[in-house]
């Protein structure tokens, strides 16, 4: 995956999650990632709060301005590790299992889909993929204290 592509990726990661946006004049915003563009580079931040406590609806940052996005916490869902565990706990072959990382989203048996967002498909496989999903998110949130 080209550099580019992986930048995207994390972006599009990033979209509706909680940012740091700290700008090359020093100054600092809090909000979520609501949109971004590339080319040229401009963020888009919803319920936004600056290091002097001002709130805003909405902000749009030039990327020639910013200096620094720091993410405070680490997504609960990543999507390797989960078609590692489902590869192990139901005994699939790899190649039953895709994973997408530039969209964050694992296929499996190309019938059933899952994301951050959770769990897609029917049937007895889909429900064992279910189950599997709601126990690998809850020991990501204890690990994480959430």
């Amino acid at each position: 995956m080209s550099s580019g592509r992986r930048i995207s990726s994390e972006l599009n990661n990033l979209i509706d999650k909680t940012v740091i946006v700290k700008t090359t004049n020093g100054k600092t915003y809090t909000g979520q990632l609501y949109a971004y563009e590339l080319s040229p580079f401009i963020i888009s931040l919803t319920n936004v709060k600056d290091d002097s406590n001002n709130t805003f609806y909405k902000l749009m940052i030039n990327g020639n301005s910013i200096s620094e996005i720091i993410i405070k916490n680490p997504p609960l869902f990543e999507p390797r590790e989960f078609a590692e565990l489902v590869e192990k706990s139901l005994n699939l072959r790899p190649a039953d299992i895709k994973v997408y990382d530039e969209t964050s989203v694992v296929t499996i048996l190309e019938k059933i889909k899952v994301s951050q967002n959770g769990v897609e498909g029917s049937g007895p496989m889909a429900q064992r993929i279910y189950d599997l999903y709601n126990d690998y998110i809850n020991k990501k949130k204890k690990e994480l204290g959430l």
